[in-house]
């Protein structure tokens, strides 16, 4: 009797003795996207969304934001010790583009991201470096992207892909949709970069015997294509598709079941409705109902028209054509006619608004015959379409 009542008093003593999930103390070091600027209310800024996010996960102990607006990379490196006096778990490093506007260059910035995540990583902390983001600044564009493609490259375990998700299609300009300033993200681009965040496991979620061994995509013409491979589940694991477009929250679009049989199995899932505006592709984990893991997301470009003559007529008995024209994005091209001995007749650049401009272009004398008119765009692309005069 004894020796049942130990046991029963074992069996009341375990969910006590079960080690609790454990919580994490984040901090931010960075500038004014990180303080909140461009948002309407700090909790819509993408640190407001993932302290509430990880809060309701009951993941989060605290987040310290020491994020100064207008701040360049080197207070971050001076804020480290009292960043590492709060002995968090998990260190934040953002500042997006102060530093490449103000002409400090990019390797400086570089230097300032190692000498944090050295420290940071030296403590026996996680650290994860924010890339780049676009901004209205013609100088600078391309000091952006090359900032944005060097944290990539040096953290490639632990970075936040903060450029791509609020770039306009086809350039390096600031999406109009997500930015609201030319600079700071308005709140569905603060959505957006709070999306990245958890969708890097910046807090892991609970640990699983599964494991997503990859996760791939592209767009192809019957959709987004997506496959990943999987190994360690059992008869009661679902997979999830989930998409978002335009800073909504991720929706499930299709559910795949597994197959447990220990092995390693690639699954695949094509979105025959895929957007043609941008959109974020994650696989959610599901044992035993419980949502148990999210893999990381997958970021898709909007559509951009190709460059393409879509008709030419002939108008104003001869005097004239009328062609409508596919451009990939705004800007100038240049429009020439040729004979059919390669000799141009006529020449003139054109600015226009994609997705396509129709132009009315007059025509020199011309006599009866097959000629050509050609399009180029800055960036060396070109096509041709022949046309008669009769």
């Amino acid at each position: 009797m004894r020796n049942l009542t130990s046991i029963i008093a074992i069996i009341f003593l375990l969910p006590l003795l079960a080690p609790a999930q454990m919580k994490y103390k984040i901090v931010i070091l960075g500038s004014s996207t990180a303080y909140g600027v461009g948002a309407t209310v700090p909790d819509s800024s993408w640190v407001g969304r993932t302290k509430a996010y990880y809060k309701n996960q009951d993941l989060l102990d605290t987040i310290i934001n020491l994020a100064v607006p207008g701040s360049f990379s080197d207070s971050g490196v001076k804020l480290l010790p009292t960043a590492m006096s709060y002995n968090p778990d998990i260190v934040i490093v953002s500042f997006p583009s102060n530093d490449i506007v103000a002409a400090l260059g990019v390797p400086l910035l570089m230097r300032n991201f190692r000498t944090m995540y050295a420290t940071v990583t030296a403590a026996g902390k996680k650290c994860f470096i924010a890339t780049t983001q676009p901004r209205t600044d013609m100088y600078q564009e391309a000091n952006l992207r090359a900032g944005r493609d060097s944290v990539v490259m040096e953290f490639p375990d632990h970075y936040l892909q903060f450029y791509d998700p609020l770039v306009l299609p086809a350039s390096n300009d600031p999406n109009p949709a997500y930015v609201v300033d030319g600079v700071h993200p308005n709140n569905a681009g603060h959505n957006l970069l709070f999306q990245v965040v958890v969708a890097t496991q910046v807090i892991p979620s609970i640990p699983l015997p599964l494991t997503l061994t990859s996760f791939t995509g592209s767009r192809t013409q019957l959709g987004v294509e997506l496959s990943w491979s999987a190994s360690g589940t059992d008869v009661n694991t679902d997979f999830f598709v989930e998409r978002s477009t335009e800073g909504t929250p991720f929706q499930t679009i299709s559910e795949v079941k597994s197959i447990p049989d220990g092995m390693t199995r690639k699954y695949s899932f094509t979105d025959q409705n895929a957007p043609a505006t941008q959109a974020l592709y994650r696989i959610r984990t599901v044992t035993d109902g419980n949502t148990t893991y999210y893999s990381k997301a997958l970021s898709f470009d909007a559509l951009t028209a190709g460059l393409a003559i879509q008709r030419i007529y002939i108008t104003a008995g001869r005097r004239g054509i009328t062609t409508t024209i596919d451009i990939p994005k705004d800007g100038t091209f240049r429009l020439a006619i040729f004979n059919t001995s390669g000799i141009p007749l006529q020449q003139q650049s054109y600015t226009g608004r994609a997705p396509a401009v129709t132009l009315d272009i007059p025509l020199p004398p011309l006599p009866a015959g097959i000629y050509f008119l050609q399009v180029a765009t800055p960036d060396g692309q070109r096509i041709t379409k022949p046309f008669t005069v009769l």
